[in-house]
Order: C-alpha cells, then sequence, then structure tokens
C-alpha cells in the first residue's frame, strides 16, 4: 500500500450512539455510567470519547476560547529555568556559567540564604542577566544580589527580562516583573485545579485594590505547579488564559499579557523508589509545556533528599529533550481544537470563577485565609485524595503499588532554598511512614498455600505486593493440604503473621480445624459474618483489592518485634 493511497483511505462514519453501543456489548453487562467515566477531584465528569457535537454544547464559542489562550502566550518556546543550588557567590556564578553552557536559559537565584557579592561577581553577574532573563526568589528586599542592578547603563538595564518571586516592593528594571501570584501555597497545601484557579482570581482581585489596573497588570507573573493528570494539567494552565481575559472585562480592561511560570509538583514525588520521579516529571512537564507555559523548573528525582550534579542534569535534560525531540517548543497552542482538552478547558474556565466569586463573597483571599474557611475547603478535598492513594484507586508507582521492600528508604533532607516544600502534602509520606516504620520491625510473616501454587498464584502476588507497601517480605509456603499442616507449618516456622492462600471451598474446609496463635487473614474478600465465624480459629481479616493500605499494614506491623 502506498502512501497515496493511505491518503485516500475513507473510513465510514458512525454516531457516539452506535459507539456506546458497541463498548456496552464489550462490557458484557457492566454499567457503562461507572466503568467508562471518570469524575475528578473537582467532581468534573470526564467521558470516554469526545466529539465535536459535545464540544460545541459545552463550549459557546471554541474560537474565543482558543484566541484567549493563544494571545497570552509570549512564543512558541519556553524558558527552560533549571534552579541552581550553591553556597556562596562565586559556586552560584561558575554552576550558573556551566548550566547556560548546557542548555540552561535563565539565571535562576533562589535565595534562602542570601551571599555575599563582591565588586567583581556582581559584575560577571551583570554580563550575564543582560543576556540571559532572571528568575530570582528574593527573601530579603535588601538581598545583595539585587544591587547588580547597580551595575547596569540604562541602556543594559531595558534589556534585562525576567521574573523577581519578592514578598516586599523592590525596585527592578521596567521589564522585570515583581507582582507574584503565586498558586504553589495552595497547590502545596492540597488544593485542587478549582481551589489554585478561583485562588489565583482572588489574589488579584486583592491587588487592584490597592494599586490602579494598568502598573499592576504590569508587575503580574503567576506560578503554578503541574502534576501528573496530564490532560488536566494542561486544562489547567489553557483555563488561567481564559479567566485572565475574563477577569480584565470585568474592569473592562484589555487583557495584557501576564508570563506562567510551572514548576513539577512534589505532590506525586516520592522518596521510595525515588527514579520513578523522573517518570513524574517528563509527564508534568510535557503538560506544561503543551499548555504554553513561558518558564519551567524541573525538580530532580532525588530532590526529597539530596539532589546530585547528575540529577540536576538529568532534570534539565528533561526539558531539552522534550524541545529536541517533540518540536513542540515550534507551535503556540499544540492542544488547541482538541475536543476533550477544550471541553475541559471550558469546566475549568466555570468552576473557577464560580469558585472565585465565593471566595469574593466570603471577603477575599486575605479574610478566607484567616478565617480557615479556604483551609478547611481544601483539606477536605486532600483527605479525599488520600482515599484514593490508600485505597489503591489511585495509583503511585513504587510505593502504593509494585513496591520494593528491599529498597533503602532515605530521610528526607530538603535543601534550605526550597524550604517552602517541607509542608508541602504529598501522597507518598504515609507509605514512607510505614516503610520508616518497618525499618524497626521484624515481622515474621508467611502466604500460606492450601491449593498448589498454579491455582492461587493471583492470590499470592496480590498479597506479596500488599504487604510489600510496608517493607514486609512474606515467605511462600509449600502446599498445605490440610489443617494439621498448617498448624505444623506456622508453628515451626514461629510466625507473627499468616495470610491463606485458597478457593471459599477450601478455606470453609480447612479454617474451622485450625489451632494457631499467630495473627492470620485470608486472601479475598469476605463477608463480615463469615469473619466473625472463623475469629475462634486465628481469622482476624481479609485482604482484597480496595482494602486501605495504611490501616492495615500498620496493623500488621505492630504484630512483629523490634529489629535488632
Amino acid at each position: 500500500m502506498t502512501i497515496e493511497s493511505m491518503k485516500n483511505i475513507q473510513f465510514p462514519e458512525h454516531t457516539y450512539e452506535e459507539w456506546k453501543q458497541a463498548a456496552e456489548s464489550a462490557l458484557k453487562g457492566k454499567d457503562f455510567e461507572k466503568v467508562m467515566k471518570t469524575r475528578t477531584i473537582e467532581d468534573i465528569i470526564l467521558e470516554p470519547l469526545y466529539t465535536k457535537e459535545m464540544l460545541e454544547r459545552s463550549v459557546s464559542d471554541v474560537d474565543a476560547q482558543v484566541a484567549a489562550v493563544q494571545s497570552g502566550k509570549f512564543g512558541p518556546s519556553w524558558i527552560v529555568a533549571q534552579e541552581i543550588t550553591a553556597h556562596d557567590a562565586e559556586e552560584f556564578l561558575a554552576v550558573t556559567e556551566d548550566d547556560l553552557s548546557r542548555g540552561n536559559e535563565a539565571v535562576v537565584y533562589s535565595g534562602a540564604q542570601p551571599f555575599e557579592w563582591s565588586e567583581t561577581q556582581l559584575g560577571r553577574l551583570a554580563e550575564l542577566i543582560v543576556r540571559y532573563p532572571i528568575y530570582f526568589k528574593v527573601t530579603e528586599d535588601e538581598d545583595p544580589i539585587l544591587r547588580v542592578f547597580d551595575k547596569l547603563s540604562a541602556e543594559q538595564r531595558s534589556a534585562v527580562e525576567g521574573v523577581i518571586f519578592t514578598e516586599e516592593p523592590i525596585e527592578a528594571p521596567e521589564n522585570v516583573r515583581t507582582g507574584l501570584i503565586d498558586t504553589l501555597p495552595t497547590h502545596n497545601a492540597g488544593g485542587t485545579i478549582i481551589h489554585e484557579l478561583g485562588v489565583a482570581l482572588s489574589m488579584m482581585a486583592e491587588t487592584l485594590k490597592q494599586q490602579d489596573f494598568e502598573s499592576a497588570a504590569k508587575k503580574f507573573w503567576i506560578r503554578f505547579a503541574v502534576d501528573t493528570h496530564f490532560f488536566q494539567e494542561i486544562s489547567k494552565i489553557r483555563a488561567f488564559r481564559v479567566l485572565w481575559h475574563a477577569f480584565c472585562s470585568a474592569y473592562d480592561q484589555q487583557a495584557p499579557r501576564i508570563p506562567v511560570f510551572t514548576e513539577t509538583s512534589v505532590r506525586s514525588y516520592s522518596k521510595l523508589d525515588p527514579y520513578v520521579n523522573l517518570l513524574r516529571a517528563g509527564n508534568a512537564t510535557f503538560s506544561a509545556v503543551l499548555a504554553g507555559t513561558d518558564g519551567h523548573t524541573v525538580h530532580p528525582h532525588d530532590f526529597l533528599t539530596v539532589p546530585t550534579g547528575s540529577s540536576r542534569r538529568i532534570a534539565r535534560n528533561v526539558q531539552l529533550v522534550i524541545k529536541e525531540e517533540s518540536h513542540v517548543s515550534h507551535v503556540t497552542d499544540a492542544a488547541a481544537g482538541s475536543y476533550y482538552i477544550e471541553s475541559l478547558t471550558r469546566e475549568y474556565v466555570e468552576g473557577a470563577w464560580k469558585y472565585f466569586l465565593e471566595i469574593q463573597e466570603a471577603g477575599g483571599y486575605s479574610e478566607v485565609k484567616r478565617t480557615g474557611w479556604l483551609t478547611d475547603d481544601i483539606q477536605a478535598k486532600w483527605l479525599e485524595r488520600e482515599q484514593q492513594v490508600a485505597n489503591r484507586k489511585a495509583s503511585l508507582i513504587g510505593t502504593n503499588i509494585y513496591a520494593n521492600p528491599q529498597e533503602p528508604v532515605k530521610d528526607a533532607k530538603i535543601d534550605a532554598a526550597h524550604l517552602e516544600y517541607m509542608t508541602a502534602k504529598r501522597l507518598a509520606t504515609p507509605f514512607e511512614k510505614l516503610r520508616a516504620k518497618s525499618r524497626e520491625t521484624s515481622v515474621k510473616s508467611a502466604v500460606v498455600l492450601l491449593e498448589p501454587l498454579k491455582a492461587v498464584k493471583p492470590q499470592a502476588d496480590f498479597v506479596q505486593g500488599f504487604l510489600s507497601v510496608a517493607g514486609i517480605e512474606p515467605e511462600l509456603s509449600p502446599y498445605l493440604s490440610s489443617a494439621d499442616e498448617v498448624n505444623r507449618y506456622i508453628r515451626s516456622e514461629e510466625l507473627d503473621y499468616a495470610v491463606l492462600c485458597g478457593s471459599r471451598e477450601t478455606l470453609e474446609k480447612i479454617i474451622p480445624q485450625l489451632e494457631v496463635k499467630a495473627a492470620v487473614d485470608v486472601a479475598g474478600k469476605i463477608d463480615a459474618e463469615t469473619l466473625e465465624s472463623w475469629e475462634l480459629n486465628g481469622v482476624r481479616d481479609s485482604l482484597y483489592a480496595g482494602k486501605p493500605l495504611i490501616e492495615k499494614l500498620e496493623a500488621v506491623l505492630s504484630l512483629g518485634k523490634e529489629a535488632l
């Protein structure tokens, strides 16, 4: 078949109803709504299929939405803004110059501990910031690094571009933005996309009460953390640009462009199996660039412990590979026109605008923070998200599923420049605590085969995977065909904990004859009445898909002895 003949192939058209009927037939009686549709944490229903008709029903003017997104972007590409770790000004300059030669595209400074700068060092820095955009995080309004602007002529000052993260008003070149609208605290507290967007608008509204629109808008820039929900995060950043247009219209103003800076979220990062963080970072970064970020930072995969030069380089290369291989940096809005993404963008726009109005009715951003209204609202959603991970309805590879029980657990040690992340809520934290506890506790455990391994292997694999989340490695027993054999095996191995694997019929045959002191569970979901009847024989509980992990594994660890 030639390329030309392939181009001329015509596929028959089918309606959504025809597709749905085929899907329902494939589901063999399972509920289409429950199986095929997904509810997000923001209570948005994700459809299994999006059509042009569905988009037109949900988005009244697709062209206007796309135009709002595209007009807010400064260019098709973005700034690679990898953070730099240094202990003094000389080291900072050396690392910065090296990183810029290897693909970094901004002078990134995190001033948790301000450096002392000599005049010569400031001169070298001045040469850099004229050529590269700046991304400064200044914790003190008198940080010595700000003296670099005094080294510039009027012409040079006009060439300096970038952003400064500062809580106090500072003097900066005209093209440097200092009015940060920071959604990271909301995100790191456990907020949803609706929370982030609604809070961003409320922060802007509060700023505009103190400044006129034109001067404030010229200084605005916004920072988002980007999580691993790929299409939702694309839609979040696109939704912000649409919301900004609507916000400006409410002030009867044209919408000037606002730089959007993004970074990989640490919410899904884990100290366990940290190389998986590379995949999370790659996923989040591709979302950010498809959404149209203006500048992006990738946190290294070992960010939660001690990043190395190698991990920083890998993090930087995540962006460089995307730029080189995907060519997305040549497209202003790669997601434009997607039925799915345009529909989801609109849902976030509507949800966030509604939430913004709720915040304003409650007194505005500062007031809802002061009263705890915002904190309580965010916490409710965070508990729901934690529950999903605890029940394995959401996966953290290497942490709540496919865990490596032999992996050493490193203690967290975030650099002083990143103290804002110390209190960030992470989904992996409860599992890291379990693994830390398992280092101090020795649980002698076993998966007990009541039938040949071939017959119960799925059960045995599930139990081993379940226990590995807490760093527990159970033995695998030989096939034990009678209660006497099970009793002898548990006693001889001096087990603290055992899980019986077998069919319901086999369990009902063997359990009534058990006489054991060890704690015993069974694999598979068993009704409460049956479990109660087996309690006299030592059976306490059952392990099954959907079983809350944290509570159960804490109980299993409590059966062990203090490790030597």
